[in-house]
């Protein structure tokens, strides 16, 4: 099976030296005084925020890679993000395999990605990573859709054997169509023909009628039309997303201070969204990825936000569990133990500021049922008829065509 993080292992293997590591004294010096800052501060944000803004030395860059602008835009239009204590600079990629070869490659420090990129990169023979923070975001779908073309007769996952499926590998999407393929019977690496790209080309890809089917974003699905629904991603993923980093920037304690600084805004930013959904919809949805108020809010409702969760026992157990099943469902070809890779050096910051902002994460468990209904769909007056599928159209970018998810029909 191809997979994208596979075949650019190889060239940044070469890029990836012996890194020289802080002696043990000074580091735990360092994790004593952060985790003092956030624990002495639960009580007052202005102190607490103010102790680790003031423990970044002058001169400190951070390099943050994201994808589709999704965290730079609550950071900017929240104000949480203003007066950080160092130079930050915003990457875009698309899909987490890039943010994770830029990563390894040293072309940014700290990057965000769902819950598949890491153990396939892990996989691969990736080693020089380091989780710091996680959002879970139990029982979401993640606004994954795996549709099939209108009129093609297949109207379930068991209707995909043999057909052409468009994901992209390496990412939550391959994730979810290789655990619906297996809940259906399928594997992914045998029983259809896949057709492996690049995560803007699927949907383009679907568009021209080249594949039978495809696993596409929401607002990819809008774009399209109204292609039959087989399954959304509910019950094949968990929601997890998270900032990931290398041991390199780990072992620079300057770096490391504007990382506590940037893991306790980004716990704020992210429970501002909470707090504020119609301004994030109508920046997100509607500004950048230029939905209609409707369907961003159809899709946020499906999804969500999730919470950040201290990297503890429960949340290393769920993240094995994914690795364990994408393993099982096909998506790796061998097991993985991530566990060596998640770093909870941050968790007392995500905590405290948690607790300020009064958020209390709820249980990590993954009960939604798998299949999308139709009547979830968004039923606004204000919609029109839904659109045929944008044949030609080259690019996430194309004219929207308003539409309304339809759910297929055995």
């Amino acid at each position: 099976m191809q997979l994208l993080i596979s075949g650019q292992v190889n060239r940044f293997r070469s890029r990836i030296g012996t890194r020289a590591r802080l002696r043990a004294g000074a580091r735990t010096l360092l994790l004593m005084c952060l985790s003092g800052m956030a624990v002495a501060a639960t009580d007052d944000q202005a102190i607490f925020s103010q102790k680790l803004q003031d423990a970044v030395p002058a001169g400190v860059r951070l390099v943050i890679a994201e994808q589709s602008d999704q965290f730079s835009i609550p950071w900017k239009i929240s104000g949480l993000g203003a007066n950080a204590p160092y130079n930050i600079t915003f990457a875009n990629f698309n899909g987490g395999p890039a943010v994770l070869e830029a990563l390894v490659a040293g072309a940014v420090d700290v990057g965000f990605i769902g819950e598949a990129p890491l153990p396939i990169a892990l996989a691969a023979g990736v080693k020089d990573l380091k989780v710091i923070a996680a959002i879970a975001n139990p029982g979401s779908p993640g606004n994954i859709f795996l549709v099939a073309q209108p009129g093609s007769g297949i109207h379930k996952a068991a209707d995909l054997a043999g057909k052409t499926i468009a994901y992209p590998p390496g990412t939550g999407r391959h994730m979810i169509l290789s655990g619906i393929l297996h809940s259906a019977g399928l594997d992914i690496r045998k029983d259809i023909r896949n057709v492996a790209l690049a995560g803007s080309e699927v949907a383009p890809t679907f568009a021209s009628r080249s594949v039978d089917a495809a696993i596409v974003l929401g607002q990819q699905l809008f774009r399209l039309g109204s292609p039959p629904i087989i399954e959304d991603g509910t019950g094949h993923n968990w929601g997890l997303n998270v900032l990931v980093t290398r041991q390199s920037v780990l072992d620079d304690p300057d770096k490391v201070r504007a990382l506590a600084d940037l893991t306790r805004r980004a716990v704020q930013v992210l429970n501002w969204q909470q707090r504020n959904a119609a301004q994030w919809i109508n920046a997100s949805y509607v500004k950048q990825q230029g939905l209609t108020y409707e369907q961003g809010k159809y899709l946020y409702d499906k999804s969500g936000l999730g919470t950040y969760y201290p990297i503890e026992n429960r949340l290393r157990q769920v993240y094995q569990q994914i690795a364990d099943g994408l393993y099982e469902t096909g998506a790796l070809q061998k097991k993985v133990t991530v566990e060596p890779f998640l770093d909870a050096r941050f968790n007392d910051i995500v905590a405290a500021q948690n607790r300020l902002d009064a958020i209390v994460p709820k249980r990590l468990a993954n009960d939604r049922h798998a299949v999308i209904s139709s009547q979830d769909a968004p039923t606004s007056a204000g919609l029109p008829k839904a659109a045929a599928p944008a044949i030609g159209a080259t690019a996430d970018t194309a004219p929207i065509a308003l539409a309304r998810p339809v759910q297929a029909q055995p």
